[in-house]
């Protein structure tokens, strides 16, 4: 008997990017095939011991689990058989791995035969690539399984695979052995290609033409079936009878028939899902699976009734028209109708972080936390028919199993291996050192101190939040505080403070209270539905607009801003997300008012700029013409400007009039902030480059590969805000959290991170990105900072917003918990001082569709 831990290894390659026209190298870590491959090798036996076991089926507990030959062969407490190696799992948390219901990793992105309606003989298994990288990275998020599905360009489409998760192997070694046969349907706007761009002549054309596709399709293979049915009696009959033409299309179909193959369904609308049950029920066979089905809340009942499973998303919504009504309530309510539902991915990035997609379970329809961690396990094993193999901690199951830092749905906590088949196929190292050499707690101190600042007997209503925790995120947190609000301000905060008498007073012992959080860089109410060009005012067309604005073009009553502000988030810098490279000017917007000018706190804070793109060097190059047009342009505001002066002060004719150029010259001047937008290594030096030679105020923003020049960023003493964190590395060879750990490198250099979450739907999730940096090594305190006080400082407005302290705005959140877990709940909310309610259009759709089951369930 031996015990193993896990290795730290690590590696580094020596690059070269160009600053100033001169080259200079850099080592970073890098992911080469090699260091994927695991140290720590099972051979398909172990011990896994001492470890916390979130089995899928049953409350967690301690103890130990016996692997042997790839199977499950023991829990409990359990002494190690000799010559089986040992896994320390003490202080670890051991849970499924994630079987994702609906995935396109190994597969050529392209695979969907298109040109028909109806592809049923077409098969994705002929086109299942093992070397995917995707397959890697989701099985550094603890994937263990995946079915692989074409897109959805046919109402009848072809059939799908079931693959366990063994990168680089054979395609027969990751095809999983008994998996039941499977077709893809789809329904809505992609059979009938409302987006494709394209006027095409393909039927269908609408959801009638789709239903009809359904029925034609049916009808014939009923009687093909029938036609087999009498050949096969008749030959049974001793007679020899002329055989039926052999269609493989047909056959898919009669399969569907007779329940040996199952129908997995792409569907969005309540009315389509409706339709497809209802033919399923005419032709004798059951959908086994309804893909995404964003509005099956709305027919939850009848979906349980018909015995279809469900696997949707769980909080993707309004990126087109189908998926407006979207509500992340949708997998809690159909779980609650009796509906076996799912979380998928449908997505290379979402898929290396299925178990906190499965806390939103919790966070919306307070599902209980095992039957949210088998929205990504044992319900999807039952969904595809290999429940009985995998999915849960069981003796007898395959020892598909993911070991994590703590609780497999905390936000917080990351995968340490993934173990298929009882061999371990993906092995966390730490490639940016990050758990030996941690990123501390930056130096802050509270900007704002006014020692001037209490209760006025006359200033009106005073609020009181009694026995909470209080997060001021630039101080000490406070146990058992009182906070004070009066006239839109906090007006005292401490322990043990004296009520003022006549308060409001808000218990809230046992909540949390924190400053309202700050997105940058956001869309909110510039966009309403992606697919809708006629909603969407975020970009312009024309090159360069430096002096365009985004704040009267604010959409007050756009569903997006009550839908955030329930996450907690009480301002948004609303900025225009391309054109340019000069984009226009955002605005510093407060989550509540009925019009633009309510609404507005700053007009105009930051002008934003694409900066060109360039690709990352190994030796001098030039400048680009882009950029050497961005510097003439720069320059000729500045001229621009002190011809201005000098007319002015002489008493004679100005230059013409440019607006262009008027609202250019302060920027260019380095009077007002700038927003410059990069991501790559080497665009990042050219912006240090450019800002440094233009002598700008800048901020960069997005910063995906600010850890391969971390050096450059620290002596630039730039602002940076980093964001997303929820994305790809940019790089084959980059490591595979190298987006999530990309903060924490920055904040040990010393950097003060500003987090944003860069995503055109659900700028809500903010917290979450903070969330996985701190998982990957960002201190939890600049985590927290990172949506709070930093935000308000590249806004300038430190002293008004991002920490509790007196003097402040009162912009105030309170939870049930960490605001950076998702299982947490945002219960109240102010925006300087005024209690906001926290539901939003997807609430009221939950409600009154969890009305409606409970009306037919005949419950009051």
């Amino acid at each position: 008997m031996h015990t193993t831990h896990i290795h730290r290894a690590f590696s580094v390659v020596i690059c070269s990017f160009v600053l100033g026209g001169q080259a200079a190298a850099h080592d970073h870590p890098v992911e080469m095939n090699a260091l994927r491959t695991p140290r720590l090798r099972t051979g398909g036996s172990c011990l896994i011991q001492d470890v916390t076991i979130h089995s899928a089926v049953d409350a967690a507990k301690r103890g130990s689990v016996l692997v042997q030959g790839g199977k499950i062969t023991a829990i409990g407490k359990i002494e190690a058989p000799a010559g089986v190696m040992v896994l320390d799992g003490k202080g670890m948390h051991l849970a499924p791995g994630v079987i994702d219901c609906h995935s396109h990793m190994a597969i050529d992105r392209g695979i969907n035969e298109g040109t028909l309606t109806i592809t049923a003989e077409c098969d994705i298994s002929d086109a299942i690539d093992p070397d995917d990288l995707t397959i890697y990275r989701a099985l550094a998020g603890g994937v263990t399984t995946a079915r692989l599905l074409h897109g959805s360009a046919n109402a009848i489409g072809g059939r799908h695979e079931v693959i366990k998760l063994k990168w680089r192997r054979s395609v027969d070694e990751l095809r999983f052995p008994g998996a039941k046969e499977g077709v893809k349907f789809a329904l809505g706007e992609n059979p009938k290609q409302s987006n494709s761009g394209t006027q095409t002549n393909r039927f269908p054309d609408s959801r009638m033409g789709v239903e009809a596709v359904f029925e034609r399709a049916f009808a014939r293979a009923r009687e093909y079936r029938a036609e087999w049915q009498a050949f096969d009696a008749a030959r049974a009959r001793g007679d020899d009878p002329p055989s039926p033409r052999r269609d493989v299309r047909l056959d898919a179909l009669a399969g569907i028939l007779d329940g040996s193959v199952d129908v997995h369904s792409h569907c969005y609308r309540a009315d389509e899902i409706l339709m497809l049950l209802r033919v399923a029920d005419r032709y004798g066979f059951r959908i086994k699976t309804l893909q995404h089905v964003l509005e099956g809340f709305k027919v939850a009942k009848e979906i349980a009734e018909h015995g279809a499973g469900a696997s949707t998303f769980s909080d993707w919504w309004a990126y087109k028209i189908e998926a407006y009504d979207a509500t992340p309530f949708n997998g809690a309510l159909l779980h609650e109708a009796g509906v076996l539902s799912t979380f998928n991915s449908d997505s290379d990035e979402m898929v290396r972080r299925m178990y906190a997609e499965a806390a939103k379970g919790v966070r919306y329809g307070n599902m209980d936390r095992v039957a949210a961690l088998a929205l990504v396990t044992i319900n999807a094993a039952k969904q595809l028919a290999i429940d009985g193999r995998t999915g849960s901690i069981e003796i007898g199951k395959d020892a598909d199993l993911a070991l994590h830092t703590g609780d497999p749905l905390s936000s917080l906590a990351r995968v340490v291996w993934t173990m298929v088949d009882g061999e371990i196929e993906f092995e966390r190292r730490d490639a940016f050192e990050l758990e030996t050499k941690p990123a501390g707690v930056l130096p802050m101190e509270e900007p704002r101190r006014d020692a001037s600042i209490r209760v006025e007997p006359d200033g009106g209503e005073v609020i009181a939040l009694v026995g909470s925790t209080l997060h001021p995120v630039t101080s000490a947190q406070i146990e058992n505080g009182v906070l004070l609000i009066q006239r839109g301000r906090i007006v005292g905060m401490g322990k043990g403070l004296a009520i003022p008498a006549g308060a409001r007073v808000i218990e809230a012992k046992g909540k949390h209270v924190w400053p309202g959080l700050i997105a940058l860089s956001t869309p909110l109410g510039l966009t309403e539905i992606g697919s809708v060009r006629a909603t969407d005012d975020l970009a312009e067309i024309g090159g360069n607009q430096p002096d365009l604005r985004t704040s009267a073009s604010i959409a007050t009553d756009s569903a997006h801003i009550p839908v955030t502000r329930s996450a907690g988030i009480t301002r948004s810098q609303s900025a225009p997300q391309g054109g340019g490279p000069l984009r226009g000017q955002s605005c510093v917007l407060r989550l509540s008012g009925d019009t633009w000018e309510e609404m507005l706190m700053v007009d105009r804070d930051m002008l934003h700029l694409s900066f060109p793109a360039q690709a990352n060097a190994a030796k001098e190059k030039k400048k680009s013409e882009e950029v050497k047009a961005l510097e003439k342009l720069f320059h000729e505001a500045r001229e621009y400007q002190r011809l201005h002066g000098e007319a002015q002060a002489l008493g004679t004719r100005p230059p013409n009039y440019d607006p262009r150029l008027e609202a250019l010259a302060p920027y260019a001047q380095g009077k007002r902030r700038i927003a410059i937008y990069a991501n790559n290594a080497q665009t990042i030096l050219d912006v240090l480059a450019f800002v440094r030679e233009q002598n700008l105020d800048a901020v960069l923003i997005g910063v995906t590969e600010g850890w391969k020049v971390v050096d450059e960023l620290c002596a630039a003493k730039l602002p940076v805000v980093v964001g997303p964190v929820l994305t790809l590395p940019s790089s084959e060879f980059d490591p595979y959290d190298a987006p999530y750990a990309n903060a924490a490198v920055l904040s040990r250099a010393g950097i003060p991170v500003a987090l944003a979450a860069m995503d055109g739907e659900n700028t809500r999730n903010l917290a979450f990105h903070a969330a996985m940096a701190s998982s990957f090594g960002l201190a939890r305190e600049e985590a927290l900072r990172g949506m709070t006080i930093y935000p308000a400082r590249v806004l300038g407005l430190e002293q008004e917003l991002g920490s509790l302290a007196p003097g402040k705005l009162a912009d105030v959140v309170v939870t049930d918990g960490d605001m950076l877990e998702i299982t947490t709940h945002v219960e109240r909310v102010f925006v300087e001082g005024v209690e906001q309610s926290i539901s939003n259009r997807q609430v009221e759709l939950y409600e009154r569709y969890r009305a409606r089951l409970h009306r037919l369930q005949g419950k009051r």
